[in-house]
């Protein structure tokens, strides 16, 4: 077996062809997605998904938190734990955890090297496994050599045709809020969505979900009544206090403090200590020490983080109608009364003019920028918008001064994608 290193594996996924979703789908029944090719590849691997037991988590807004919560709370109960979820922001490694921790160079060179030979084979008879299929492919076998106790797979994007959609019923299945998003693969309608997203319930699992929209409720009952999957919702939980540096709420008997800010991680949380009393019930000890303790230590960079304090400075990777309304809900309980200054990037498939007008109404001025991606919204046209609703806003340039920014604004909410999270650096 040839051995790659790091460098070359990396070269390797960087050359491959980037999925790009349409801007528009005039064919909704089409499929842009299959899992044949992943099948096939994970057929030549020996079937590595097998043996492992796993919780799947798609929804539209908080899996990545909630993923985080499972994890944390997991690893407190003494579990080795391995964790996929996506995307990443600066390395490949950051797909792949085992008790929080990033897998290093040597591991993720080692395990392409086991996989690079089958998608030859493959490649060979003119099947070619997508960069996540193969990624996804490569988890199994890293979680399976870490001897991982329990793997929580969050779902990349909707979750029928989801790449992490190959494993057999997991012990709990997560569906978190599900809103409007990637509407030109997943649909125009909620019912649409939601039918995508359920598409990850198999019979053999239990469902956890807090309460939906109508049209959300009806897909997941249906589907749970077809499977003859127990569906469980959680109400939310009871806020005792909420300061800039951290919320303390009650959950089915256990109070609980959480550094993560923003006034909707606390039912991300209740949604993970949820599914934890579900495993405790199938067998799992998991004590409320450790779901307490788990909590509490639970990091989660990106929602709602504060990375500078005088002046405040947030960022939010919220991208969508139902992001931006919770960001709005946040900043209006933490800041009540004052105006925001926002830096702003988004992409140009996302529904600008509804974050917009969730956004500018609570806005100051507006310091518009590209997104680091091919996607992104050119600047000029957002800050158009924007100006079209009685907001400034002002083109980041080269010599724009961020220390001035810093000295003229009281609350700074950098906003918009997760990938402008390198902008922190300019603070």
């Amino acid at each position: 077996m040839q051995k790659y290193n790091y460098k070359e594996a990396i070269s390797f996924f960087e050359e491959l062809p980037h999925f790009e979703p349409p801007k528009d789908n005039k064919d909704p029944k089409k499929d842009f997605f299959s899992l044949d090719a992943e099948l096939s590849l994970l057929e030549k691997l020996g079937n590595p998904q097998y043996g492992l037991r796993y919780i799947h988590v798609a929804g539209t807004n908080g899996k990545g938190s909630t993923v985080a919560y499972i994890t944390s709370i997991l690893l407190e109960a003494g579990k080795t734990v391995g964790t996929f979820a996506s995307p990443f922001l600066f390395r490949y490694n950051e797909l792949f955890k085992v008790n929080n921790v990033d897998i290093t160079d040597e591991d993720f060179a080692e395990i392409f090297s086991m996989v690079k030979p089958a998608y030859d084979e493959l490649a060979s008879e003119g099947i070619y496994p997508s960069e996540y299929e193969i990624l996804t492919s490569m988890s199994f076998l890293y979680f399976r050599e870490k001897n991982c106790n329990i793997v929580v797979m969050e779902v990349s994007l909707g979750g029928r045709v989801d790449t992490t959609n190959v494993i057999p019923a997991p012990f709990a299945t997560v569906i978190t809020p599900i809103s409007y998003d990637h509407m030109s693969i997943l649909g125009n309608t909620l019912t649409e969505i939601a039918t995508e997203k359920a598409g990850i319930i198999k019979t053999g699992t239990i469902v956890v979900s807090p309460m939906q929209d109508r049209e959300v409720k009806d897909v997941l009952e249906k589907t749970c009544s077809e499977k003859a999957v127990r569906l469980v919702y959680f109400d939310s939980p009871k806020v005792i206090e909420r300061s800039l540096q951290e919320q303390v709420f009650e959950f089915n008997g256990v109070t609980c403090r959480t550094k993560l800010l923003g006034t909707y991680q606390i039912d991300n949380a209740a949604q993970a200590i949820c599914t934890c009393i579900k495993l405790r019930e199938k067998g799992y000890k998991i004590s409320d020490d450790a779901i307490e303790q788990g909590i509490a230590k639970t990091e989660w960079f990106g929602r709602f983080t504060i990375v500078r304090e005088n002046p405040y400075v947030i960022i939010d990777g919220g991208h969508n109608r139902q992001g931006a309304a919770v960001l709005r809900q946040s900043l209006e309980e933490y800041f009540p009364g004052k105006k925001i200054t926002f830096i702003l990037g988004l992409l140009a498939d996302k529904e600008v003019d509804i974050i917009l007008d969730e956004l500018m109404p609570i806005a100051d001025k507006c310091y518009v920028t590209a997104v680091p991606n091919k996607r992104t919204m050119n600047p000029l046209d957002l800050a158009k918008m924007i100006n079209t609703r009685g907001v400034e806003a002002i083109i980041i340039e080269k010599e724009i001064s961020y220390d001035r920014i810093l000295q003229e604004n009281e609350v700074i909410c950098i906003a918009g994608s997760l990938y402008l999270i390198k902008e922190i650096g300019n603070f």
